[in-house]
Order: structure tokens, then sequence, then C-alpha cells
């Protein structure tokens, strides 16, 4: 019988754990509208297509702030939500102390822009896109440029 009442009652803790893990919900683009994020939802899944503009942006004043700030060395920082095709997101954070520019990306999917956290000296906007140079991972790996953002031509101009 203890045996039996013990097995009812793991069963019972393991439907629960999966109870909740199915309840948990997918962070959304209107979740991340409200916490004040810089979106970019990719609208295919090429990166060559993603920046020639296959993208979706919202919030890009807050990206235009943000590189203010580092030009008055202002303290400041800026999380990017990125939303894959399929919906899958992804955090990223650049935040800047008034002396580095400290970058922890959470996306892989952007050409030499590895998941981790860096140190860069330099950020700046080329064309629609921001990018990060002479950065430093915490293992000490060197990277010359890293793709922050990723916005269109019209998004940044709607900002003006």
């Amino acid at each position: 019988m203890k045996s039996l009442t013990f097995l009812f009652l793991c069963l019972t803790t393991l439907t629960a754990c999966f109870n909740d893990a199915d309840s948990e919900e997918a962070y959304t683009v209107e979740d991340a509208k409200k916490d004040g994020h810089v979106i970019t939802e990719h609208l295919v899944d090429n990166f060559d297509q993603i920046t020639q503009g296959a993208v979706d942006n919202q919030n890009v004043d807050k990206i235009l702030s943000f590189l203010e700030s580092v030009d008055q060395k202002e303290k400041d920082s800026v999380d990017i939500s990125i939303f894959t095709k399929n919906g899958t997101h992804f955090n990223n954070t650049i935040s800047y102390d008034g002396d580095s520019i400290v970058f922890e990306n959470n996306f892989d999917g952007y050409y030499k822009t590895p998941v981790g956290k860096y140190s860069c000296e330099f950020i700046s906007k080329r064309g629609p896109i921001v990018y990060l140079d002479a950065c430093k991972a915490e293992d000490g790996t060197k990277h010359s440029s890293m793709i922050g953002f990723i916005g269109t031509k019209e998004a940044f101009n709607n900002v003006k």
C-alpha cells in the first residue's frame, strides 16, 4: 500500500510539473512592445534578405535615443527583442555606463555575431544596421565588428 501511495504522489507531482510548463505563454511582440523593447521581426530565414530589409521594426526611436546617449557619454541601455520567422523570441541588451559598451547577445543568427557577453569600444549606425566594433568576449576572444540591430531605412526615417 505504501508503494502504491508513493507511486500516486510521484505521478501527481509529474503531472503538475508538465501542466505548469505547458501553461507558460510564449513572449510575444505585444509583450515586447509593452516592455519598451526595440523590436525586429524577421519575415524570412535568409540572413542576406534580412539585412536587405525583410524585417518589421517597432520602437526604433529607442535605439536612436541610445546611440545619442552614447554620443553624449550618458549612461543608458536598450533591450532588443528579435523574433524569428517562426516566432521564436530572443532578447539582447546593449548598455553603456559612460565608459564602455556592453553587448549581451542571445541570438546566434547574425553573421559573425556569436552568443555571449561582450565589451565593445564603439557603436554606430551604418545604413539601417547598428554595429558594435572592437568587441572582446568574456573569454578574451576579440571580434572586430558585430551586428547589434537590423532595421529598415523606412523604420529609421519614420522616427525623424
